[in-house]
């Protein structure tokens, strides 16, 4: 197998932890860098964000707090001003600290602005105290920090790629096909040194079952199954557990997911239906956790084609990642994990986004849905054909035409979705 340890470290630079949704979190980092280096009360916090930050955090709950958007999100982080707790920079907010975030909004000292840039993520952040001033950015990733100064002085300037910088390894460095052999041949216990959200995404969906969170989709499926109007089955099961997580995550809930490619929506989306599957089959440890990493790995190959943020739900990866996992769950063949992405990406290739909110777990519960068809399907041989749509023979040209289709066709969805968002009152019958 070659360059496993390489596949290795990738699924530790795309596999990590966050405390509710990444867009908030990041902005709430980016706050905490521009803070730890000041001294003093802000008198003012000026915000500006790409737009594809400013659509993924306008409508997301906060963990502790009850209340939505990236405004919050900025004040609580310059309040907590901890910058090496990463994306879990809001983790264990207190009431004081909440009081005090609410109240620089009050006074009017948070100003947020969208950036014309053709960067996916640009969080710039700008503070001033009587004293002094500060200045951070996170680009590129959402917990890279790209550059951080104090009164015009550059403390910290780092762009990727250089020899200063860590290595990122590339996903399109290997094929599928080479994260399939090392997911089924690498040694079981350097997959276990990884986090790879069996305990922790498992422990927020049983959260959102038990609990009233966001629109509440994963506990009606579950109450649903109980109640014997939906079958005790799979397909029904998985989207349960899966729904429940975003239903919980996006309310605000204080417990922290593990991501993927940066997204906590599609760690959910690639582990729980696997860990849905893997409970209902019986499946041992050792067939989940390789089951999880090929679901990890498969994502985050297709993710860095389409983009880490576009205007595509980040779900299709995410679950094109679980029917891979749940396939190998099912003893399928290579091949058989090939037409369950294929199966995916021919059914769900339209979705967009249209930002983050309590509302994914919808999109969520559908991709799911969509996830455990296709691998059943696949499993049993049927595949759609290269005559449809986007699909061709091969395995690679069919992702490459999902992201022409993506960076070409869909080119000013996003723009337009942001508009609507930004205007909703215009837009009202």
């Amino acid at each position: 197998m070659k360059d496993r340890g390489n596949i290795l470290e990738l699924l530790k630079q795309e596999v990590s932890p966050a405390l509710g949704c990444t867009e908030p979190a990041a902005v709430a980092l980016a706050g905490a860098y521009a803070a730890s280096v000041l001294e003093g009360t802000i008198i003012s916090a000026d915000l500006i964000v790409s737009p594809n930050i400013l659509k993924n955090g306008m409508g997301v709950g906060i963990p502790n707090t009850n209340l939505l958007g990236l405004d919050i999100a900025f004040a609580l982080g310059i309040l907590v001003a901890k910058p090496e707790k990463e994306l879990e920079v809001l983790l264990d907010l207190n009431e004081e600290t909440i009081a005090d975030a609410q109240q620089m909004l009050a006074e009017n000292k948070i100003n947020t602005k969208m950036k014309d840039t053709e960067d996916k993520i640009w969080i710039e952040v700008n503070l001033q105290t009587s004293e002094s001033e500060s200045k951070a950015i996170l680009r590129w990733r959402h917990n890279w920090l790209y550059h951080l100064e104090k009164d015009k002085q550059v403390l910290h300037h780092k762009d990727i790629g250089t020899e200063e910088a860590p290595r990122l390894i590339s996903p399109s460095t290997f094929t599928l096909k080479d994260y399939y052999d090392f997911c089924i041949n690498t040694d079981i216990g350097s997959l276990e040194t990884i986090d790879l959200g069996m305990k922790v995404n498992r422990k927020i969906a049983d959260f959102g079952l038990s609990n009233k969170s966001g629109i509440n989709v994963g506990k009606i499926i579950m109450d649903q199954i109980k109640s014997g109007i939906l079958g005790d089955d799979i397909h029904h099961y998985a989207m349960a557990l899966t729904a429940a997580a975003t239903d919980a995550r996006m309310s605000g809930c204080n417990l922290p997911v593990i991501c993927n490619s940066g997204s906590g929506n599609q760690g959910l989306a690639i582990t729980l239906p696997i860990i849905a599957v893997a409970e209902k089959l019986g499946s041992n440890e050792e067939e989940l956790i390789r089951a999880l990493a090929l679901g990890h790995l498969v994502s985050v190959y297709i993710k860095q084609k389409i983009g880490i943020l576009s205007c595509i739900c980040g779900c299709l990866s995410a679950s094109a990642g679980a029917a891979s996992g749940i396939v190998l769950l099912l003893k399928g063949t290579y091949p058989q994990i090939e037409y369950a992405i294929k199966n995916m990406i021919a059914d769900t290739a339209g979705m967009v986004c249209d930002g983050a909110k309590e509302g994914c777990s919808l999109k969520v519960a559908t991709t799911t849905s969509a996830a455990v068809q296709a691998s059943l399907l696949a499993k049993a041989g049927i595949c759609v054909s290269a005559n449809d749509g986007i699909i061709t023979e091969s395995i690679e040209g069919t992702i490459d035409n999902l992201a022409y289709f993506v960076a070409k066709g869909m080119q000013d969805a996003d723009n337009t979705i942001l508009n609507i968002m930004l205007n909703k009152t215009k837009f009202r019958r």
